[in-house]
């Protein structure tokens, strides 16, 4: 039965792509290739700018942290953090936003 199973599996990808010319196959795969490269340039951009806002984030909170350890107080540490410029992407929105929501009491 596995047999049987296996050739007819052997069968539907001789019939569906390997039946096809010589140029169509070339097609196919042309078409294949673009699309995983454009998909991975996508995820690499997508997670590069993810990984620079992170790194971003994380540097602010040890200024803080260390701008706390010098013995300055929360007002001038809002001072300085104010001046600075605000995320100009989404990303960099998205994730500063995660140190300005509130949890919910009750």
């Amino acid at each position: 039965m596995f047999h049987f199973l296996l050739l007819a599996k052997e069968s539907i990808v001789n019939e569906t792509f390997f039946d096809l010319g010589q140029y169509e196959r070339f097609v196919i795969i042309l078409v294949a290739l673009g699309c995983g490269t454009g998909v991975i340039i996508a995820l690499t951009a997508i997670i590069g700018g993810v990984v620079g806002s992170l790194h971003r984030r994380n540097a602010e909170y040890e200024l803080k942290r260390d701008m706390l350890d010098r013995g300055m107080t929360a007002e001038e540490i809002a001072q300085v953090i104010e001046t600075a410029p605000q995320p100009e992407d989404g990303v960099e929105r998205w994730i500063a936003s995660w140190g300005r929501c509130k949890k919910k009491t009750g």
